[in-house]
């Protein structure tokens, strides 16, 4: 009888060390449950924000290039700010190094707990310039 005593106290050690496994297991399967989910977040907020910039260089298109220094949508040799939802956003723009090259950059900015995020995208476009006003420093116009 003491023989089947001991072998009930085992079993009883199996089950309890069988639940700790399956606890321990549910905890790291939580804890990759909530990394999985924040990755995602991060993800959704990038690409919303390489969404934005891309938007903000196709409204460039929208409009000739003499509308879009006029409405201050691209400045050569300054920037354009503004803020969509919890996203700031700036379009700089510099001429190149070669005549009539317009280098464009948007950068989408936004925040992540504690950490400040940014996206930029830079593109380069073809705009003449009036030789006149660039003898000037005035912003550009094209050719007539």
């Amino acid at each position: 009888m003491s023989k089947g005593g001991k072998g009930q106290g085992f079993v009883l050690m199996d089950v309890l060390l069988a639940v700790m496994l399956f606890g321990l297991g549910f905890a790291v399967l939580y804890g990759l449950n909530e990394s999985a989910w924040a990755e995602a977040g991060a993800a959704a907020n990038l690409t919303e924000a390489a969404n934005l910039a891309q938007k903000k260089l196709e409204d460039l298109h929208e409009r000739s290039w003499p509308e879009n220094f006029a409405l201050e949508k691209c400045l050569p040799g300054g920037s354009a700010c503004g803020q969509e939802g919890r996203f700031q956003w700036s379009v700089a723009s510099e001429w190149g190094e070669l005549p009539d090259i317009l280098d464009v950059t948007a950068e989408v900015c936004w925040s992540e707990g504690w950490t400040r995020k940014s996206y930029r995208l830079q593109s380069i476009y073809f705009v003449e310039r009036d030789d006149s006003a660039a003898d000037q420093g005035a912003i550009p116009g094209t050719k007539g």
